[in-house]
């Protein structure tokens, strides 16, 4: 498959749709809540977030849900600032529907992780998401580079740096595995297709 590399600036739409649906789903649950500033104590919470064992069910959406849902409002910022800081620039590269299947796949990689690695612990928010663009990102020009392994170990160094603070380590872990994999899929496709062209 062909990856197309847009060179033309664009305005980042995927992105805003994917910040939309965060925040909307952030002002309704703090809407049913009466809370603001956090939602993690309210039932709307326990509704759509991800998680094996900690509140005795499992809801089939919320392994797609729990990506777009954020314990409190600093959890919610410091997300969105890095999905538009990552998300806009993969989004020129490679497009608008390439961007979302790379958020929701990744988040799904995440949420898979933490089910089967960190049962007890509850899911939600974009950082699997995010780490997945940031891995995709971080693949995709290393392999056109030609320096896979510095990139490699850089984005390692970042997922220890982010694995210092209180986190579903394990979410983390799964999407950024999924777009570095995706990542180096790609690049490796675009270098062979670019090849083919100029033979």
């Amino acid at each position: 498959m062909l990856v197309r590399l847009r060179i033309e600036p664009i305005e980042p739409r995927a992105v805003y749709i994917l910040l939309g649906i965060n925040i909307g789903m952030y002002v309704a649950g703090a809407i049913a809540s009466g809370d603001l500033v956090e939602l993690y104590r309210y039932p709307f919470f326990r509704f759509y977030a991800f998680t094996k064992t900690v509140f005795g069910v499992f809801l089939p959406w919320q392994i797609i849900t729990s990506m777009f849902l954020h314990l409190h409002i600093l959890h919610l910022m410091f997300n969105m600032f890095f999905l538009y800081l990552l998300g806009t620039q993969l989004e020129r590269l490679v497009g608008s529907s390439k961007l979302i299947q790379i958020y929701l796949l990744s988040g799904l990689g995440g949420n898979i992780f933490s089910f089967l690695l960190s049962p007890n612990v509850i899911v939600a928010g974009a950082s699997g998401a995010i780490f997945g663009i940031f891995g995709y990102l971080t693949m995709f020009y290393g392999t056109l580079g030609g320096n896979i392994r510095n990139m490699l170990m850089y984005a390692l160094f970042i997922f220890l740096i982010n694995s210092l603070f209180p986190a579903d380590i394990f979410g983390h872990l799964g999407g950024l595995i999924v777009g570095l994999l995706w990542g180096y899929v790609d690049g490796k496709t675009f270098i062979s297709s670019v090849k083919r062209v100029t033979i």
